[in-house]
């Protein structure tokens, strides 16, 4: 099993067709066909079922496929960072996930670092929901994940190193109605216009704070996975949200959010960084670690 003959079987599992697969690559189908075949035989496995629908993955072509694209990928860092080794070439690409919280505060500063120090590193950042980004670290299309470690992820084939204890409070913004008797409890806030972030993880958290207190849980008025969207509507209208007190910090200091501890105990959860557990991290990525953790 070769590199060529890997990336020829995922290039077809994409496309679900020989002929465009031949096309896209530049090569003949027959030659195609056969750099196929040999792989299956090696393996001793079939791979595609053809039909009037195109190519289509057998259950051992389904199995192979997400391992494929990890070979493929691992493949490709393994040569941008030897090429960084060998003569400083910014070809190598750190691909980073990070939550809401880590994506405001901590990672800006460590990529301006970063950047002052190294000025041939290349960096792509996607933001997101810690479940969706953990499977893209297991699938090798990031290399560094950044987030909060919710007792519900899964954690299969991931080392995690916490950096920060994150504390979560209801925010709302400085004039809001609710806050003109005080600091309101629970009980009040139930009836408050809730914004929750678009993730069904998130959403039940939220939820199972009410009803462990034996309290109704209210509708939610705004869902989005839009941190801009959330932080604008928090601060132009009557609403509350429960968010991590790093996500908001510069709005909190300068006194436009009031972050109220209306649960008790306080709603604490660690963060840090995610990483596959079977590689070994380029110089560039260390380097992104390290900055990251003198934070």
């Amino acid at each position: 099993m070769d590199i060529r003959q890997i990336r020829r079987f995922v290039t077809v599992a994409d496309l679900g067709s020989f002929n465009r697969a031949a096309q896209i690559l530049a090569v003949s189908q027959p030659s195609l066909t056969r750099s196929i075949q040999m792989l299956e035989a090696e393996l001793d496995a079939r791979l595609f079922e053809r039909g009037a629908h195109g190519a289509q993955l057998t259950a051992m072509g389904e199995e192979l496929l997400p391992r494929a694209r990890v070979i493929l990928i691992e493949r490709d860092r393994a040569m941008a960072a030897l090429a960084a080794l060998r003569g400083g070439g910014g070809a190598e690409r750190i691909a980073i996930g990070t939550d809401a919280a880590f994506a405001t505060q901590r990672l800006p500063r460590a990529l301006a670092r970063m950047a002052a120090d190294d000025p041939g590193a290349c960096f792509h950042v996607v933001e997101g929901g810690a479940a969706g980004l953990l499977q893209a670290l297991r699938e090798g299309r990031l290399s560094l994940v950044l987030g909060t470690r919710a007792p519900w992820l899964d954690l299969a084939g991931v080392q995690f190193e916490p950096l920060v204890e994150e504390r979560a409070s209801v925010m709302l913004r400085a004039g809001h109605p609710l806050l003109a008797q005080g600091s309101p409890d629970l009980a009040a806030l139930s009836r408050a216009c809730w914004i929750v972030p678009d993730q069904d993880s998130l959403v039940e958290g939220w939820s199972q704070m009410f009803i462990r207190h034996g309290l109704p849980v209210p509708p939610i008025t705004l869902r989005t996975s839009s941190l801009t969207v959330i932080r604008h509507t928090l601060l132009a209208g009557d609403f509350v949200c429960l968010g991590d007190h790093s996500t908001y910090a510069d709005a909190l200091e300068d006194g436009a959010l009031v972050a109220l501890d209306a649960v008790n105990p306080a709603y604490t959860r660690p963060a840090g960084l995610f990483r596959r557990a079977d590689t070994r991290l380029s110089a560039r990525e260390r380097a992104l670690a390290a900055l990251l953790r003198a934070d």
